[in-house]
């Protein structure tokens, strides 16, 4: 996941799921954005640092819940519900999606849209990594994914 092509894609898919989606952004591993897409009718009224820190919340909030992966599986994703504002933060590979939206969102069936749109984004790219040939590719999925990054 590193071409910034398919991340506005992924974005625009993502922000064409419902109306009341109001940013997609994707962060890396560090808590920065590579890609960031807010909806027309959004405008933001927090400041940049406020953001920086808010996509560092969200890198923490996914890292330590990998922690726990072995005892009780992968994390889906993760929702955070605010008076005004319903945020989802979905691990995709090395990187998180974080989509926020109205509260006025039935979250889970919104979720579950998102996770579709997200399950397409990966199984495409997995079809881009096994078209590399099997002599290229490591035995780790991580290591396929530096490996495809670096080329």
């Amino acid at each position: 996941m590193n071409n910034t092509l398919e991340f506005d894609e992924l974005c625009d898919n993502i922000l064409d799921i419902n109306n009341n989606i109001q940013s997609v952004s994707i962060i890396n591993k560090h808590g920065r954005p590579v890609e960031r897409k807010t909806s027309d009718e959004c405008s933001s009224q927090v400041t940049e640092q406020k953001i920086e820190m808010f996509f560092m919340q969200c890198v923490l909030t996914i890292s330590m819940g990998r922690d726990f992966d072995t005892e009780f599986g992968e994390i889906g994703y993760v929702h955070v519900d605010r008076r005004n504002l319903s945020m989802f933060s979905f691990p995709v590979f090395d990187h998180i999606v974080l989509v926020t939206s109205k509260a006025a969102m039935s979250p889970i069936t919104l979720a579950k849209k998102i996770s579709t749109t997200i399950k397409k984004y990966k199984n495409s790219q997995h079809v881009g990594i096994h078209s590399l040939g099997e002599d290229t590719l490591s035995e780790s999925p991580r290591q396929e994914m530096i490996q495809i990054t670096s080329t």
